[in-house]
């Protein structure tokens, strides 16, 4: 019983501490990836700990069985991901090819303790107080061999980091925190060393056994890291920074002091300016042309002075190797260190005002890609038609949309989306037929224009159009990096699918849209089926005009409960349209065809006030408050009077505000942003709550949330559906609920269909439900007769 306490104590006690270490550091900053490889390490130490006491507490052959190979396993996994945490946060920034087999040395000593255990004898033996471990001499050698390879390995990359980090007085922060590393890690060197020893010398004492005592270096080494994360704050912050200067913008990106000495600056900066990184920090006047330099310094001290430098500032500059450039600057100054700097996004546009100029010359010429633009392709097309009445030869139009384009141009900048648009001109140039025109007719979007002879068919132009699709199975470089893009294709004949240059695009672009839809990265053939679709889309756009004073719209409602409480705290009012001519269509098919035509805006305006009438309504009735969710398209909150509509819709109805919550998607918020900005705070200073919906669909979500008003985050269903099976949308509800808490909102999840999603969502914190396991979208009467009948109701 005293040798299972004293194991209870001196390593199954560590165990926990180090793994409620490991989960404080995660939840700290998830996202940070030195974070996770913190919690990664720190785990595989609090492993260790916990073999010690397994070695102790379970029975002699199983714990001969598990140990103590374990420990040493768990050993050298940990000194292998500790030599990639430290070759991370030292920013040495060593090639993969060479990172990997210095640091996985270590993981050998595994394979020869498995490989080779009569060799590299270690078995478990019974003392007269303890369990110990048992090693031969060839053992002995290897594991210290090992431990002194890493040791060695991580100060040599700790001390070239800190050298490293101490030539730049921006990185003050980091040195601090490497030295407190530096010191914990040399303190835990010092201890194993020192108890290994140790334990070979007085392999068994009466009081604790001695064998784990070495493993208490790894308490010391994470209570290090902890402390530096604590007291510099680095994990987060120098990472956030490091990637925001130095690897995501493509602009470049540069800190000036008051002297006009710039102290760092992004790779885009330096390529800018041709002084490479080895050669340290950069004097402003060097880059700038000779008649720009007097006057320049007094320039630079008062715009320190009094804190401006003019915005969206065009200039010229001049690189180490004698090329101009004329860039666009902007700024802003920050405080580092109690120093000021100023803070310099430097943009290249030089070419951007070369195309200008060309533009004016080229009237027929696209100037990025050098293919035709959309007027000389509609005079040829123009052209090929006449021939045809003539002649009977057949003219293939194809209309080509890059797959995902926007990803490119969001993540890697407009620069790299140009550079992606040459190579997808010159490849699609490359493969078509010779004597056929090629145009680049939008932002991604080319067309094509072959003649054929009267004998040949569809298939012909079939056969094209697989060849530009097959082409684009070739990666593109953009950054040194590799990217696979795709495209759509729509393909029409003349004079089979139209007679003139506008039917013919219109068509090809109608089966363009409809290869999209069928999954991008193919092409499809216009036919009497997408002609049919197309005169739907038609009578959709025209029915729209008319539905509102026909009547045809109505609302039904979506009940919202607390899982917690059991109460239905409010509903969803969701819009339906039954057309006279169409019958039932869906919201999913006419809601974008309003907001193409411009009726969103009536529309969305009478739901708001049916909505708003139908809560008072219930009020009046003797129905407890229910808040009263209505959605707001973008072209609504794109409206400069829209906040002034809300307000006029609570005062005609009489409705509390704060009974209203309006929602919108991350796509709406984007547009048009610091209009929408105003728009939101007029509104939420009502007391109308405000909610963005389908929450982690888009592309900018965290950028979102955290700068408009929101109260409310609506989880999207698809993150919801199969979040019983799937551990990666829980961990995606598990941030997204973290992120609430933080920001002080509350969250609802849509589309919850069984008592498995909200039992799981319960113990996520989520007891905000909508979906069809409460209820589904119901008519007034229906909802009131649910809300009479239902355990929810009741429970109100």
């Amino acid at each position: 019983m005293y040798s299972f306490l004293i194991s209870f104590v001196i390593s199954f006690i560590p165990f926990m501490l180090l793994g409620a270490l490991a989960i404080e550091i995660l939840m700290r900053h998830p996202d940070s990836s030195l974070h996770r490889l913190t919690t990664i390490l720190i785990g595989a130490l609090s492993f260790i700990f916990l073999s010690d006491f397994l070695t102790q507490a379970l029975d002699y052959e199983f714990a001969s069985w598990v140990n103590p190979r374990l420990t040493y396993d768990l050993t050298f996994i940990a000194i292998t991901i500790l030599t990639y945490y430290f070759a991370i946060l030292s920013r040495i920034q060593l090639p993969f090819w060479l990172l990997h087999p210095f640091a996985g040395v270590p993981l050998t000593g595994i394979v020869m303790i498995h490989g080779w255990p009569d060799i590299f004898q270690l078995y478990l033996a019974k003392g007269q107080h303890w369990r110990m471990e048992i090693h031969n001499e060839i053992f002995d050698l290897m594991f210290v061999t090992i431990t002194f390879y890493s040791l060695s390995f991580l100060l040599l990359i700790m001390f070239i980091g800190y050298r490293k980090l101490k030539s730049s007085r921006a990185y003050e922060r980091e040195q601090q925190m490497m030295l407190t590393i530096i010191r914990g890690s040399a303190v835990a060197s010092i201890w194993l060393v020192f108890f290994f020893a140790l334990s070979q010398i007085f392999p068994e004492i009466p009081l604790v056994p001695v064998d784990s005592l070495p493993t208490y270096a790894a308490i010391i080494l994470a209570y290090t890291l902890r402390l530096a994360m604590h007291k510099h704050n680095f994990l987060a912050t120098a990472e956030q920074r490091y990637k925001l200067l130095f690897t995501l913008s493509s602009s470049g990106v540069a800190l000036m002091n008051s002297r006009g000495i710039v102290t760092e600056s992004n790779p885009a900066f330096r390529a800018i300016t041709g002084i490479s990184e080895s050669e340290g920090d950069i004097d402003i006047l060097s880059i700038l042309p000779d008649t720009d330099k007097s006057g320049y310094l007094s320039v630079i001290e008062k715009a320190f002075r009094e804190r401006a430098f003019p915005q969206q500032m065009q200039m010229e500059i001049m690189s180490r190797s004698g090329l101009r450039y004329m860039v666009e600057v902007n700024s802003d100054f920050l405080q580092i260190e109690g120093e000021l700097h100023c803070y310099l996004l430097v943009r290249d546009i030089t070419a951007q005002q070369r195309n200008e100029q060309q533009l004016l010359e080229l009237a027929f010429t696209d100037s990025l890609t050098g293919l035709a633009n959309r007027y000389q392709f509609n005079m040829k097309l123009q052209e090929a038609v006449e021939r045809a009445h003539h002649t009977g030869t057949r003219v293939v139009v194809m209309q080509m949309d890059l797959d995902h384009f926007k990803w490119i141009n969001d993540t890697m900048g407009h620069s790299a989306g140009d550079i992606l648009l040459y190579n997808v001109a010159d490849l699609i140039r490359q493969h078509t037929p010779f004597g056929s025109i090629v145009a680049r007719t939008g932002g991604d979007e080319f067309a094509l224009l072959a003649e054929l002879e009267s004998w040949q068919s569809e298939e012909t132009a079939a056969e094209m159009a697989n060849t530009i699709l097959h082409a684009f199975a070739k990666q593109v470089v953009l950054g040194e990096k590799y990217y696979h893009v795709s495209c759509s294709i729509g393909v029409c004949l003349a004079l089979r699918d139209g007679e003139d240059p506008e039917t013919l695009l219109r068509n090809a672009d109608i089966a363009m849209y409809a290869a999209k839809r069928l999954g991008r990265n193919q092409y499809h053939l216009f036919n009497d089926q997408l002609k049919s679709e197309a005169k739907r889309e038609l009578l959709m756009q025209q029915g729209l005009e008319t539905a509102l004073l026909r009547n045809e719209f109505s609302l039904v409602y979506q009940p919202q409960v607390d899982s917690h409480t059991g109460i239905m705290f409010g509903v969803e009012a969701l819009l339906r349209w039954h057309s006279a001519e169409l019958g039932f269509v869906s919201p999913q098919d006419f809601v974008p065809v309003a907001e193409q035509n411009g009726t969103i805006r009536q529309i969305g305006e009478w739901v708001m006030q049916e909505a708003a009438e139908q809560a008072v309504r219930w009020l009046e009735e003797g129905y407890p408050e229910m808040q009263m969710s209505v959605n707001v398209s973008a072209s609504q909150l794109s409206d400069p009077y829209f906040a002034r509509k809300v307000e006029k819709v609570l005062m005609q109805t009489g409705l509390p505000a704060h009974l209203l919550c309006l929602e919108f998607t991350e796509s709406a918020a984007i547009r048009e942003e610091e209009q929408i900005m105003q728009i939101c705070e007029e509104i939420v200073g009502m007391g109308v709550t405000l909610a963005v919906d389908d929450f982690g669909t888009g592309y900018s979500s965290m950028k979102t949330v955290t700068s408009f008003p929101f109260q409310f985050i609506k989880i999207d269903r698809s993150l919801i559906f199969d979040i019983d099976v799937n551990p990666r949308n829980v961990a995606v509800v598990r941030s997204v609920l973290a992120l609430a808490e933080q920001l002080n909102m509350k969250v609802l999840a849509e589309g919850v269909e069984s008592r498995q999603h909200v039992e799981l969502l319960q113990q996520l914190g989520c007891y905000h439900i909508q979906g069809y396991y409460y209820g589904r979208p119901m008519k007034v009467h229906d909802l009131e007769a649910w809300m009479s009948t239902s355990p929810v109701s009741k429970s109100s």
